[in-house]
């Protein structure tokens, strides 16, 4: 088991490496530090850059949810992804682009790219990114008692629970 945690960790650092070293990435920021007007082209590496760290974060985020809060792992974990953090140095100005940006400005492509990535919690996404939370339903509930739970029935899979 350690040595598949190795192996990811190995392979998140490369990711986050191949991400944090981008010509591209640098020069998107050039241009938002200078206050040139962005492209369509510019938002798409933006919007990568973001999602490719969001996915990597959200493995390690994944691996910390399941421990104990107070375990040292978490903590191992958690010093992880805070250093992974440190090395994107374009993380905060584009974050801060993209929940600002509206649909019109990065157009279509760019929309359905931020869709992809704004179900993961280390991508800010704007307030009218779409996230589906229908994927992982198995049922749905259509009524809850206020407080007695004996008239509730409870079904298995793609069944509905009601009352």
């Amino acid at each position: 088991m350690k040595i598949m945690k190795f192996f990811a960790f190995v392979a998140v650092c490369f990711l986050m490496a191949a991400c944090g070293s981008s010509d591209e990435a640098a020069a998107v920021a050039s241009k938002l530090k200078d206050g040139s007007q962005l492209t369509e082209k510019d938002y798409t590496v933006l919007i990568d850059y973001c999602g490719k760290y969001a996915e990597a974060a959200q493995k390690i985020q994944d691996q910390i949810n399941v421990l104990p809060s107070d375990s040292q792992e978490a903590g191992k974990l958690t010093d992880q992804l805070a250093a992974m953090t440190e090395k994107e140095v374009h993380l905060d100005a584009f974050n801060s682009v993209l929940t600002n940006v509206s649909k019109e400005a990065i157009g279509e492509k760019n929309v359905e790219l931020i869709n992809k990535y704004a179900p993961l919690n280390w991508f800010d996404a704007p307030a009218w990114a779409e996230v589906d939370t229908t994927s992982n339903v198995v049922g749905s509930i259509v009524e809850m008692p206020a407080s007695d739970t004996a008239g509730v029935i409870a079904g298995g899979a793609g069944e509905v629970v009601a009352q």
